[in-house]
């Protein structure tokens, strides 16, 4: 019989958040041995890849303003004094609205907390924004196909200057790096952990317990090539949780979206130049983020490829489903044709009789009110749900699970503010609904 190898804890799934949640647990636990298991062949090539790659502050619920400005500030903090180039570029978000969805009084409570919070954002209005980028439509006069495709004129923008993007791949690398330097435990890639094992507590080595009147809590997983025991399995795999705990009646509370994105080239086009280096808004004379007003549709630039990625936020007709680990999620051509590309044109002209160079699609993996989980019950410490944004807000949620794991009351962010261990948990819960959901 082959020996079944033991660790303290084993964290499944390399992603952004289950490498930063290595380190952090690394870090306060030196004493520990702690394993990391992916079914990829290298860090961050699931869905931490297949992302925008955008960081954001701007939430309209507290928690999540606790959670992404500290991990952003984290982000700074690596890329500027550590001198760790994450290619983090502050551009900037841009919410570009009509007057009804301006006025509306969400959109106020969500400045209003953001003002509590310190966020920085500021208002354009409709003459500042066609100054500031030329190439905007802000007058649908005259466009009898708006009606018909439910657009919304822009009459004002909302930007935050403290968010942008990165490279999700070096920040993965970082985290990997610094965990690695403090280890001696050696990561596994290419190993598909098929299931968590149950185990009786205390175990009375009876035949095909555990039985439903024994005490029981997960003791492992299970690989195609090994069964691995684990005091504490961490479990970071985002929109493959359900496939490991359903089958041990855990309700992860999450359901998963397909996402996609398309990649437009602006090198040889003078009149998407234009619209890339709109200027006034960053440093880096580089147009922001930007969040159209109508059918979920934003873009942001891609300054070393000279382009942009474009993506849609659909929400009510979009199915949500479980994703398998075999399942290849595959982006939709028709989807930009028909879809995406109708849109972004009727406000960026210049887009008009461009289409895509390259293209994928991922999964966001969603929680119900679009507030992360992190919660440690029956042996398995759970870290997803983070809703499109487990970039934004990993190094927070990595150092609440870190708290959890030590038996802490509370968690220390990054800057030394602070949040109960258990606000993102599923029994003790204390967060508020994300309304601002991209």
């Amino acid at each position: 019989m082959t020996e079944i190898e033991s660790f303290d804890i084993i964290i499944v799934g390399a992603g952004v958040i289950g490498v930063a949640t290595a380190y952090h647990l690394q870090k306060n636990n030196p004493d520990k041995n702690i394993l990391i298991v992916d079914r990829y062949a290298a860090a961050g090539q699931a869905n931490t890849a297949l992302s925008a790659a955008a960081v954001r502050n701007m939430f309209a619920s507290s928690t999540n303003q606790l959670l992404t400005d500290t991990t952003i500030k984290y982000i700074e903090h690596v890329q500027e004094e550590i001198g760790y180039d994450l290619h983090f570029e502050k551009a900037g978000y841009l919410w570009l609205m009509s007057e009804t969805q301006f006025n509306h009084p969400s959109v106020k409570e969500w400045m209003n907390r953001m003002e509590k919070s310190g966020i920085h954002h500021e208002v354009y209005d409709k003459k500042q924004l066609k100054k500031m980028i030329p190439s905007l439509n802000v007058d649908f006069i005259g466009d009898e196909e708006v009606d018909l495709m439910n657009l919304e004129e822009v009459d004002y923008g909302l930007f935050g200057g403290d968010c942008g993007f990165l490279d999700p791949t070096r920040l993965v690398e970082y985290y990997l790096e610094e965990f690695k330097k403090i280890t001696h435990v050696k990561p596994r890639f290419g190993f598909n952990v098929k299931r968590l094992i149950l185990g009786a507590v205390p175990p009375l080595e009876l035949p095909g317990e555990p039985y439903v009147w024994q005490n029981k809590r997960v003791i492992g997983i299970e690989t195609d090539e090994a069964e691995i025991h684990a005091d504490t399995i961490v479990l970071a795999t985002g929109a493959w949780a359900n496939e490991l705990l359903d089958p041990i009646g855990m309700n992860s509370q999450t359901k998963c979206k397909k996402r996609q994105m398309f990649v437009i080239h602006a090198e040889d086009k003078k009149r998407l130049q234009d619209v890339l280096h709109s200027e006034g808004f960053n440093e880096l004379d580089s147009i922001p983020f930007v969040i159209l007003p109508s059918a979920g549709v934003y873009f942001r630039p891609q300054l070393q490829e000279e382009g942009f990625w474009i993506g849609c936020g659909d929400k009510f007709g979009r199915a949500y489903k479980y994703i398998q680990t075999d399942d290849v999620l595959a982006p939709e051509s028709s989807y930009f044709e028909n879809g995406i590309y109708p849109v972004l044109s009727k406000y960026f002209p210049a887009f008009s009789d461009v289409r895509p160079v390259n293209s994928w699609a991922g999964g966001y993996c969603y929680s119900p009110d679009a507030i992360p989980f992190v919660y440690y019950e029956n042996g398995v410490l759970v870290a997803n749900g983070a809703s499109g944004s487990g970039i934004m807000k990993a190094d927070a949620m990595a150092r609440i699970a870190n708290a959890l794991y030590q038996g802490k009351g509370e968690a220390e962010l990054f800057g030394g503010r602070t949040i109960s261990s258990t606000a993102l948990s599923i029994k003790d819960r204390d967060v508020e609904v994300e309304s601002v959901v991209i």
